[in-house]
């Protein structure tokens, strides 16, 4: 297995990848069957066809993370531009593993997010995330609550 390196003094053997858009065309077909695993985590929001939309525009990035021979993660961001600053944010992920890779996460996508003129990252995600991000230096922010609307009908 090959090792990367991360930052000044971390050898890794996982591998992060900011997937071009013929990487992510090729992934796609095992990403969407990921994805009918965990609607709760995107669909309230995107459509599957967005999301296609979105990577190849490169409003969404998508990022895989595993080891040379098999991904084991896939996570998509975006930089959300705001009046005050601009904000990496890791919009939703799945797979297997991923807090054991946070480091090599952390390091790549930090590097993306400054290189792109971000002042700060944020991770939407379930509360269990929230002890592992801290050591990343993320730290409690707000809760977002949801409610769902029965349809008006207009007679």
């Amino acid at each position: 297995m090959v090792s990367r390196r991360v930052g000044e003094d971390v050898v890794s053997p996982y591998l992060v990848e900011k997937l071009d858009p013929e990487r992510f065309r090729h992934y796609w077909p095992q990403i969407e069957k990921e994805l009918d695993n965990v609607p709760h985590i995107w669909a309230y929001w995107w459509t599957k066809e967005s999301i296609v939309e979105f990577v190849l525009e490169g409003r969404f990035q998508c990022w895989t993370v595993g080891t040379e021979r098999m991904v084991q993660g896939v996570l998509f961001s975006q930089i959300a531009h705001y009046p005050a600053n601009a904000i990496f944010q890791v919009l939703f992920a799945f797979g297997e593993g991923m807090s054991e890779m946070l480091d090599e996460l952390d390091a790549t996508m930090s590097k993306f997010a400054v290189f792109n003129g971000c002042a700060y990252a944020e991770v939407i995600g379930r509360p269990g995330w929230q002890p592992k991000l801290r050591r990343q230096g993320f730290r409690y922010n707000r809760t977002v609550l949801m409610k769902e609307f029965e349809p008006i009908r207009m007679n």
